[in-house]
């Protein structure tokens, strides 16, 4: 009988599946599928943060597909793209990073 662990990977599998919302990007290196979601980063700006720029990038990614959760301020290249981890968040093995082109903290 599955548990509510098994029923939580069925539907990641389903969010990140690249006919539903995944999106192949390159990170590191690395052919990921992820999530985009600058609407939720416009969102959060306004709420979290008093209408401060955070970042310019908001991905979801699988942390089982990503490996060992990124710090603030580690370099990532996104797409040929030099940027900087501005804000993590680990839920239910998802990470939702947050990027910038520029770190100044």
């Amino acid at each position: 009988m599955a548990n509510f662990k098994d029923y939580l990977q069925q539907d990641l599998d389903i969010f990140f599946n690249p006919d539903e919302f995944g999106e192949t990007h390159v990170i590191n290196g690395r052919e990921l599928t992820i999530v985009v979601d600058n609407e939720l980063l416009m969102e959060r700006t306004k709420k979290e943060f008093d209408g401060i720029s955070i970042g310019e990038l908001l991905y979801f990614v699988k942390a089982s597909d990503y490996g060992e959760r990124p710090t603030i301020g580690e370099a990532q290249k996104f797409d040929k793209r030099q940027m900087y981890v501005t804000n993590v968040r680990d839920s239910d093995g998802v990470y939702e990073i947050i990027l910038s082109r520029n770190y100044g903290g």
